[in-house]
């Protein structure tokens, strides 16, 4: 005989505990217990859903994921605004901005260092396409590589945020699109600079 289904309301209710509990006190102080008493549940209805804490949060990454598509306007500068909006801000979660905390402590936990890294290839893979539409459209150069160009603009909202601790505000995300698309060297083709004294 087949178990009863399993309730919606509460599989939710158990990853937004999770999403609190992480928000609150890191993958470190989080615990089935904890994740349990928050959501008014008991650990072995937990426990019949994901064997551990790993699980649980893998699952919980997976539905960020899945909450957040990657931008997709049509042309090259619009997408590439809206992802810098997207790095700056961070995905929005019950328990806030969770995962530069688990960065921070994946890199003293193996086994967590293998879920946020299947999380961050997953979207990284995912924003490359936003570089692979615009070679098919001929806006940027056909020889350019997607794989390159996603890390060198999320590399810059990463170090302002888990480095150095900038706030990255709006006027940022546009200088940042302009320096991408128009780089940084002067145009020797209007004359300026082109010829020695």
């Amino acid at each position: 005989m087949a178990g009863r289904p399993r309730s919606p309301i509460v599989h939710d209710a158990i990853l937004r505990a999770t999403a609190e509990l992480l928000g609150a006190c890191g993958y470190a102080g989080l615990t089935i217990e904890g994740v349990a008493e928050r959501a008014g549940v008991s650990r072995q209805t937990i426990y019949r859903r994901w064997p551990s804490k790993l699980a649980l949060v893998s699952e919980l990454l997976a539905r960020i994921s899945e909450s957040a598509p990657l931008p997709d306007k049509g042309d090259i500068r619009s997408d590439l605004s809206a992802l810098a909006r997207r790095y700056a801000t961070n995905i929005p979660t019950p328990g806030g901005p969770i995962i530069p905390a688990l960065i921070a402590e994946s890199l003293y936990n193996p086994e967590l260092a293998t879920i946020v890294r299947g999380y961050i290839m997953s979207r990284r893979r995912i924003a490359m396409q936003i570089f692979e539409r615009a070679i098919a459209r001929g806006e940027i150069r056909p020889d350019a590589s997607p794989e390159l160009l996603i890390d060198l603009m999320s590399g810059f909202s990463w170090y302002r945020k888990l480095i150095i601790g900038l706030e990255i505000r709006e006027e940022d995300d546009a200088k940042l699109v302009d320096t991408f698309l128009n780089g940084i060297r002067r145009d020797v083709a209007a004359g300026e600079g082109s010829e020695r004294s």
